[in-house]
């Protein structure tokens, strides 16, 4: 019994590649609208690219259609 909640409680706590897009659209758009102090810029704009980073080595290319239908 106690995996099966040990489980459920895992999969309510993931994080997706989808998460850490949106936490990178949201410090984009925090960054446009200046909510960084200058100070801050760095620390922030590094984090930022970790996320970036992180985001492109664990994204699987997509195939485009004519690549797909030359297999076919």
């Amino acid at each position: 019994m106690s995996e099966e909640n040990n489980v459920e409680d895992t999969s309510l706590a993931g994080i997706g590649i989808a998460d850490i897009v949106l936490a990178c659209n949201i410090i984009d758009l925090a960054t446009q609208r200046g909510a960084f102090k200058a100070a801050e810029a760095a620390q922030v704009g590094a984090c930022f690219e970790k996320l970036v980073a992180f985001v492109k080595a664990n994204t699987p290319d997509e195939e485009t259609p004519a690549e797909t239908a030359a297999e076919v």
